[in-house]
């Protein structure tokens, strides 16, 4: 059998040599023994347990990775170019790493699961260190030495005693710090103070129990955040989150921000936001201006019918909604409608949705009606991929004035929408000023329409307006399974002739490239019966 990985090794490679670097990997042990090739990257990362030579020379080594290795330290005296280093999961006991001391050009050094790091502090050239997942004491003394450092990565770290203050606080270079799970922080708000103080910091990622945050605290301006709040209580024990929304969301491009003890986890980012929770309305909203990615996943309150609350006052929803470029839901069961406001701001403000081109939902039980907004307000005209699942509430998906913008339309998919009347909603009247009605929106063709799969939809009749068959996009796979009542794929009114009807449903068969029926047994096409379990083009 072949391997992925190996697959992807070799090819990348083949590229580096095309560029003649001399990058060479070796992903047995066996190999390395074999090859006087001027390696400049090793790395052995396969689980087999493995026991590296004591007296390899390779002096172009720049990257050496290894994962359960047995290794002497004299091995690194052969390797004096070495700059990046990872060591994992292997046994301390058998393990001298003082000999790294040696090597003065390693800036990067990750290792996992280590006991003794008292040579530590005499890398002095340190740029980047990580400790992950380790349980260690004595660890301060050798950080402060580590003057140069520009990434600390301490994830999951625990500490036989309190980790001292005053120690993160000296390492001034500090861009980039890593804390979540590790005790730093957890104990006390000593970790809040010495950030003040690391002036050049631009990731934070924390730890910290919600009784030690500190009142009128201000976060550095960073560019990234990933904060972790321990909360025990029943409820949201985030004190002041106003004014967290002000300094985090406010700067940084992308902040996390999770509690725990609750059934509720939130993600907020300057221009992407997830929510798996609830979180104080008044910050979401008020600030997040600039919000592109919605994302929301398994809100079960069942209090939370909407995504916008009409109660609030003071909430531009029409800013948030102008700017959104991708909307993904699931899992929401109470949420009723997902585009919702009464009014928008200013007549000259930018249409609504208008830039948003993706939107996903997925198993909304209650989902009754998609938008609810001032159409003359609202243009889809950037939508390129709408999928719908598992919505068995709603009853349809645009109305005439919206389906008319969705000039960039490309992907339409819609599964186990059993209650799916339309996909453009019919007007009141009768059936000829229906069809009228309809056909007179040319731009209902959908001329970029590339893909469209309908499946367990048992409410359609229809799926496409008259006017797809002579305006339709040149090039289309369509693909419709168990619509048990669907009866045209293209709405056919009661006024046309015969000879018209074939000839429609030629114009339209010219634009596919595939097309496929299964389980639709009341699907003919006005005298053109198609197999009724299965036909294929």
């Amino acid at each position: 059998y072949v391997k992925l990985h190996d697959i992807v090794r070799d090819v990348a490679l083949w590229i580096a040599s095309k560029e003649e670097s001399d990058f060479l990997i070796k992903s047995r042990l066996e190999l390395l023994n074999e090859s006087f090739e001027p390696c400049k990257a090793i790395s052995l990362l396969n689980r087999e347990h493995k026991v590296f030579p004591e007296k390899l020379v390779h002096p172009n080594v720049e990257i050496l990775l290894l994962n359960d290795c047995d290794i002497q330290g004299t091995c690194f005296q052969g390797m004096k170019e070495l700059k990046v280093l990872s060591l994992t999961s292997f046994s301390s006991c058998v393990i001298s790493l003082y000999a790294l001391t040696s090597l003065r050009k390693l800036r990067v050094l990750h290792l996992a699961f280590l006991g003794d790091l008292s040579f530590l502090g005499k890398l002095t050239t340190l740029e980047c260190l990580s400790l992950r997942g380790t349980e260690f004491e004595g660890l301060a003394d050798e950080l402060v030495r580590l003057v140069n450092l520009k990434i600390l990565d301490l994830t999951g770290c625990r500490f036989s005693s309190r980790f001292p203050p005053n120690v993160i606080r000296r390492l001034y270079k500090l861009e980039e710090l890593y804390l979540k799970g590790s005790s730093i922080g957890e104990e006390s708000d000593d970790i809040l103070l010495e950030i003040k103080f690391l002036t050049r910091l631009t990731a934070l990622s924390l730890s910290i129990s919600s009784s030690h945050f500190i009142e009128d605290f201000e976060f550095p301006r960073l560019e990234e955040y990933n904060i972790f709040l321990r909360c025990t209580q029943d409820k949201l024990g985030c004190p002041h989150p106003e004014q967290w929304g002000k300094f985090l969301i406010g700067e940084a491009r992308k902040l996390s921000y999770e509690i725990q003890g609750l059934d509720s986890v939130v993600n907020l980012t300057k221009r992407s936001l997830k929510i798996e929770g609830v979180f104080p309305y008044n910050v979401v909203s008020q600030l997040l201006g600039n919000l592109e990615s919605l994302q929301v996943f398994d809100i079960k309150d069942e209090y939370i019918e909407g995504l916008t609350d009409q109660t609030q006052q003071n909430v531009s929803v029409s800013v948030i909604l102008q700017n959104l470029k991708q909307v993904r839901i699931e899992n929401c069961m109470n949420l009723e409608v997902v585009f919702q406001t009464e009014k928008v701001e200013g007549n000259e403000a930018p249409p609504l949705l208008s830039n948003l081109k993706s939107l996903r939902l997925k198993r909304l039980i209650d989902l009754s009606s998609i938008w609810e907004l001032p159409t003359q307000h609202v243009r889809l005209e950037s939508l390129v991929d709408l999928r719908i699942e598992d919505c068995p509430s709603l009853k349809s998906l645009f109305s005439v004035s919206l389906a008319q913008g969705l000039v960039l339309l490309e992907k339409l998919k819609i599964i186990g929408c059993g209650e799916l009347k339309q996909i453009v909603t019919e007007l009141e009247g009768d059936e000829e000023e229906i069809s009228r009605s309809i056909d007179s929106h040319n731009s209902l063709c959908f001329p970029k329409l590339r893909e469209v799969h309908i499946e367990n939809c048992d409410g359609l009749d229809y799926i496409f307006p008259t006017k797809m068959a002579t305006q339709g996009p040149r090039v289309l796979t369509f693909s419709i399974k168990n619509c048990c009542l669907l009866k045209q794929v293209i709405r056919v009114a009661k006024d046309m002739v015969e000879n018209d009807i074939v000839f429609q449903q030629l114009q339209f068969l010219r634009f596919l490239s595939s097309f496929s029926v299964s389980g639709c047994p009341q699907l003919t096409d006005s005298g053109v019966h198609l197999d009724a379990e299965e036909a294929y083009l």
